[in-house]
């Protein structure tokens, strides 16, 4: 009586003399490759501005799309008339103040020698003064006025959070907002791409709506 079962494994199902080959090992699946990304950031400073799944992204604040009130392109302008009346008016009080002071000196009868420095009194209370005048010219007013007028973008939503977005031209802001707008407009719409970042006081500039109150009683005015 023969035995059922082959003695070795590996020739299960063979017959006559033809020799069994196992089956190759199944080849490992491929290692999926990574997603390339949208946009490669650049290396100096910038500001990434995208629209995924129906959110706005400036930098790492989101902004619904469904809650976006308005999306408006505005120029921002340094207030450099308003530094120029403050160092006038910071010039003139100076100027008082001297002139007060060399009028008490003339009826002191301090004309003469002030200091030990041999400096007279009239010569030092005018260079303290004219050295004021310079450093708040420099500190308080030069600034304001080298400032560039700003071309910004502003998205406003249904709350009070406001993103603003500026630059030198309006090219830039107009773009963006035709692409702001569209992603609105579009659900299907996504887009990625990085600004550059320019740090402004936005202490020099007038920005916002002017707004005008006719009548009523107790205002105390807008603050920004």
């Amino acid at each position: 009586m023969q035995p059922t079962d082959p003695p070795d494994p590996t020739r299960a199902g063979q017959t006559g003399s033809t020799p069994f080959i196992p089956p190759p090992p199944s080849a490992p699946p491929p290692e999926a490759a990574p997603a390339p990304s949208l946009l490669a950031a650049p290396s100096r400073a910038t500001t990434r501005v995208a629209v995924t799944r129906r959110i706005l992204w400036v930098g790492t604040a989101a902004y619904p799309l469904a809650t976006i009130a308005r999306v408006s392109t505005t120029v921002i302008v340094p207030e450099k008339a308003a530094a120029v009346r403050r160092f006038l008016k910071f010039t003139a009080i100076v100027g008082l103040a001297a002139l007060g002071a060399l009028m008490i000196m003339s009826l002191g009868g301090s004309s003469r020698s002030y200091d030990s420095d041999g400096n007279s009194g009239p010569g030092w209370v005018i260079g303290v003064a004219s050295m004021l005048v310079v450093f708040y010219f420099l500190i308080a007013t030069l600034p304001v006025l080298v400032q560039p007028r700003l071309h910004a973008l502003t998205v406003d939503t249904a709350g009070p959070p406001t993103a603003l977005l500026a630059w030198q031209s309006p090219e830039p802001a107009h773009t963006l907002q035709a692409t702001i707008t569209q992603a609105i407009e579009n659900p299907q719409i996504e887009f990625q791409q990085y600004v550059s970042s320019v740090v402004v006081d936005l202490r020099h500039y007038q920005f916002g709506d002017s707004v005008n109150i006719y009548g009523g009683q107790g205002h105390t005015g807008v603050s920004k």
